[in-house]
């Protein structure tokens, strides 16, 4: 029931989204051709290197754009489902944030729902069918990879969905917001490779510490049946123990926030 209310409320401002975005048609081509070019280009860029080398840290071109297309389908999923997130700060000190408090929805859900960016959608069509026509360049994939593969992008999103809570946790805590989210993009551009390329000390940083491998490295590396079992077991647990870790976050800000008239 209350998964099913979430859903309502979701789909509410996502409609409501749609609509605004509706009302800047000519803004909103521009920033999806945009997001669209840029995709492109970072295509273009994978190309350039394998015309200068056969394989990029063991993995071969297919392979390399596997890994680029599991950190957008990672990446972008997690902007449309959590890009209310952006705004907590603003929610914080306009006092949106005290009204959210008094609504019967969690006030999490809806700050996350507050923003539902359409244009991300758009993006993640063509992302998805490159996906699956890269799959037939790999090879034979068996139910067992192919199974892994889609649980491990589920446990990569919840990951996602834990560091975008600890955000807003600090943005309750602090009213700061930007800083924190953008070093979270930064290292996210990092997942756009196979982990395996970093050097010994940030692939283990990378895996261990600021989980973005196990986020958009693990899921390609199960697809191409290179993950062991523990190491599938592992990837949960980091997802399960990072939801709990930002749950707790979440709510000690929100036991310590006084309203912004205070």
């Amino acid at each position: 029931m209350e998964l099913r209310k979430f859903l309502r409320v979701w789909m509410r401002m996502a409609v409501m989204s749609f609509n605004a975005q509706l009302s800047y048609g000519v803004g909103s081509l521009g920033f999806l051709l945009g997001k669209l070019i840029r995709l492109f280009f970072f295509f273009a860029y994978i190309v350039a290197i394998f015309t200068h080398t056969t394989s990029l840290g063991g993995y071969t071109l297919a392979q390399t754009v596997l890994f680029f297309l599991t950190y957008n389908v990672v990446d972008i999923t997690a902007q449309v489902f959590f890009r209310g997130i952006y705004g907590a700060r603003r929610a914080v000190q306009d006092g949106d944030l005290d009204y959210y408090l008094i609504q019967p929805c969690p006030p999490l859900v809806r700050l996350a729902a507050s923003t539902v960016d359409f244009l991300d959608v758009a993006t993640l069509v063509p992302v998805l069918a490159l996906l699956g026509l890269t799959c037939t360049r790999l090879g034979p994939i068996s139910p067992l990879e192919l199974a892994a593969y889609g649980l491990l992008l589920v446990n990569g999103v919840l990951i996602a969905l834990a560091i975008h809570i600890a955000v807003a946790a600090i943005a309750v805590r602090t009213q700061e917001l930007e800083n924190t989210i953008w070093i979270y993009r930064e290292l996210m551009f990092l997942g756009r490779f196979p982990v395996d390329i970093y050097g010994g000390a940030l692939r283990l940083v990378l895996t261990f510490v600021l989980p973005i491998g196990v986020m958009t490295s693990f899921p390609a590396m199960a697809l191409l049946g290179l993950l062991t079992p523990l190491q599938v077991l592992y990837a949960l647990g980091i997802a399960l123990a990072a939801m709990a870790a930002s749950l707790w976050f979440w709510r000690d800000a929100l036991g310590r926030y006084t309203s912004v008239s205070s």
